[in-house]
């Protein structure tokens, strides 16, 4: 053997030799993590030992990985790994991987709490390039709350430019068994049988972000699997708790899709059998869930269908279909929801309906709960349900808060679509048998109780019309068991409702947010005894007042229109009067009332009373009258105008003109703080008398009378 050649081959051997020496040196070292592992916040990658035997291959044991991305962090493990490296282009600044062979593969993926921002882009950076990875023995991979296991086999290879450049995904796929899918501990998938494939073009980040890179995708899936059957356990009262139960009767999904760049590929498939389990006290029924998926050339058809069964009356029959291929990534809802179409009946009985108030109406003043059953007939055009659609619910609780008071029920719900004047309207009526009425601040503590309460709700259908739903709320002649609870809404220690017996009637049209627009509420009270100051009155009235809102903001509704009937009212302080009753009729003129504990209220009124005995009473007592004052009690009907006002702590009344064919009279007052405060003057011919009231301290002017009421100031403006 020539000479020079000899002592090449001896080169070779040392130069190997020393390679083999660095290269061990390195993987079995703490030289080659500290190398890798420049950023441990974003990559790191730790081996428990390795080997190489010539330039550009490696074999590493126990390998475990760790990544962070954004907001997303992963780790993958391997039992061994061999790979192959090619030396050539690390001199173009590119790493490239032309093989790596990994045994018994597993790993997570999470969601990070830190969100790590990629650098800036940099046009010199490295580049990396796996042309092939072969995951052989694929075991267990967790992707948050689910865990896949399965045996088999993956192929994967991308391509990547560090500092913000393009990325590629190889066509990858994966050949896998016995796969198990477990949500927790819930097994959702069990033994399956799965082929996959991947491929993302080469593309930089700024032109597609997050879900939006699946858009650039293909992919396809071939999936035969058995499913858990579904166990619903149903109590006494209908109320259903479901789980999967993997002992059972399994079920079975099939399906076969493929993706090309933002649409599902014609002929895809998809047909899963879930066995549904049902007991209750004692009796068991079964039934089989099926749903299938077809994709067309123009369209994609679902199905689902759950059969009547003799045992357990729930059924599900849903044949819709999505107008296209394609979907937007992100998913936009609303234009999802155009395409649809279809028709869905369905008949069961849920635990909770809370979801289903908001759902239903679109208002928020509204809510259901409690279990409850749901039958619905719902026709489907461009996402709208549309005219011929209804939904009944035969038992449900409800609780409506209107003008912070809480009607509260168990009620039958009925919804339908119907045609009005060429537009789809969405009508729906509950019907409470029995209802309570509270303070929404007190809901404990009933203040009205009632029968037969209708809410009706109109609009148009869709979900932006239904918000703006108009409702309706009627009752007739609720009891109010104790007149006294409304005390908070009248002014402190002046005006005291102190017992009686009252029905209460409203027919009230409500916004979508609640609020009273207009309304009218009757009132019927029998043996009232009420306080006014320190005087205490009793007898019968009826209050019909008529609602129209003027200042949502304020609180504040005109009372134009409204009327109070005073029937059999006697004065209980005796020396006030001699035992007469006397009626009365205000019709108010111009008025309104601001919401409130307590309310306040301004009104102008025109009033009818039996005579001027009820007048004299609130000023003096009888023995402080003259003789013809008193004679002129029961002389005739008395027509008199006024002004009132309940503000704050005080009640006024002013500009209080009453007059007859034989006299005429003139009065003003203000109680607070349970005194009373005012002027009196009554002409009969040449007759006439002033009576000044400071609390139980009374002034008579029987000269001049008139001109010294004249010279009163008001209590009020005029108006």
């Amino acid at each position: 053997m020539p000479v020079a050649l000899r002592r090449a081959g001896w080169t070779l051997l040392a130069l190997l030799g020393a390679y083999w020496i660095a290269g061990n040196l390195f993987l079995n070292t703490s030289f080659g993590p500290a190398a890798i592992n420049r950023k441990p916040d974003r990559f790191t990658m730790q081996w428990s030992h390795g080997v190489t035997w010539w330039p550009g291959s490696a074999m590493l044991w126990n390998v475990e990985l760790h990544g962070h991305v954004r907001r997303v962090a992963w780790t993958a493990r391997t039992k061994r790994g061999h790979g192959h490296l090619a030396l050539w282009p690390l001199l173009q600044r590119e790493l490239r991987l032309t093989s790596i062979d990994a045994i018994e593969v597993s790993g997570e993926v999470r969601r990070a709490d830190e969100d790590k921002l990629p650098p800036p882009p940099r046009p010199d950076a490295w580049a990396l390039r796996f042309d092939r990875i072969v995951a052989h023995g694929l075991r267990e991979v967790d992707l948050g709350p689910l865990r896949l296991s399965a045996d088999g086999e993956a192929r994967f290879g991308f391509y990547k430019q560090l500092r913000g450049g393009a990325l590629e995904i190889y066509r990858s796929e994966a050949r896998l068994t016995e796969l198990d899918l477990a949500w927790g501990e819930q097994a959702l998938l069990q033994g399956g049988r799965a082929e996959a494939t991947f491929a993302l073009p080469r593309h930089r980040p700024d032109e597609a972000i997050g879900l939006a890179k699946l858009m650039l995708a293909e992919a396809s899936l071939d999936l035969d699997t058995a499913l858990p059957a579904l166990a619903v356990d149903l109590d006494a009262d209908g109320r259903i708790a479901g789980r999967f139960d993997a002992a059972s009767e399994s079920g079975t999904l099939k399906t076969r899709l493929a993706w090309h760049r933002g649409a599902l590929v014609p002929g895809g498939t998809l047909a899963a059998q879930l066995p549904l389990r049902a007991s209750r006290a004692g009796s068991h029924a079964a039934n089989t869930l099926t749903i299938g998926l077809a994709v067309g050339e123009e369209a994609i058809a679902f199905d689902v269908n759950l059969p009547r069964d003799a045992q357990d009356p729930r059924s599900l029959q849903a044949h819709l279909r999505l107008d296209g291929t394609g979907f937007a990534l992100p998913p936009d809802a609303a234009a999802l929801a155009r395409r649809l179409h279809g028709e869905i009946a369905l008949d069961w009985p849920f635990e909770s309906l809370a979801w289903l108030g908001p759902w239903l109406t679109r208002v928020p003043w509204l809510q259901l709960d409690g279990a409850g059953t749901i039958q619905a007939q719902l026709a489907i055009r461009e996402g709208r349900v549309r005219p011929g659609s209804t939904v009944s619910v035969p038992a449900v609780a409800v609780a409506a808060t209107v003008a912070g008071h809480r009607f509260a029920g168990r009620a039958h719900a009925d919804g339908r679509v119907v045609e009005r004047d060429g537009e789809a309207v969405a009508e729906v009526g509950l019907a409470i048998e029995r209802f309570d009425v509270a303070a929404a601040d007190a809901p404990d503590r009933p203040l009205v109780q009632g029968r037969d309460l209708r809410i009706d709700l109109t609009a148009p259908d869709g979900l932006d019309g239904v918000r703006a739903a108009q409702a309706q709320l009627r009752f007739e002649q609720a009891e109010v068991p104790d007149l006294r609870a409304f005390n908070v809404y009248l002014p402190d220690a002046d005006l005291r409702l102190l017992g009686g017996r009252s029905l209460l009637s409203g027919d009230l049209a409500l916004d979508a947010a609640g609020e009273i627009a207009t309304g009218r509420v009757r009132v019927e009270g029998r043996d009232g005894r009420v306080r006014l100051g320190r005087l205490s009155f009793a007898g019968d009235f009826d209050l019909d007042g008529r609602l129209t809102r003027a200042d949502l903001a304020a609180g504040r509704f005109d009372l134009d229109g409204s009327t109070l009937r005073l029937d059999r009212v006697q004065v209980l302080d005796s020396g006030r009067s001699a035992g007469e009753r006397w009626w009365a009729r205000i019709g108010v003129t111009r008025g309104h009332v601001v919401a409130g504990r307590p309310l306040s209220l301004h009104s102008q009124a025109s009033i009818e009373m039996q005579d001027i005995g009820l007048l004299l009473t609130l000023f003096a007592q009888r023995s402080d009258y003259p003789r013809w004052v008193l004679g002129l009690a029961d002389k005739g009907r008395l027509r008199a105008t006024g002004q009132m006002q309940v503000k704050g702590d005080s009640i006024v009344f002013d500009h209080v003109e009453a007059a007859n064919d034989r006299f005429d009279v003139k009065a003003r007052m203000r109680i607070a703080d349970a005194r009373a405060y005012g002027d009196l003057l009554l002409r009969w011919g040449v007759l006439a008398l002033g009576i000044e009231l400071r609390d139980e301290e009374r002034d008579l002017h029987l000269i001049g009378a008139k001109d010294w009421y004249a010279e009163r100031p008001p209590l009020l403006p005029a108006r």
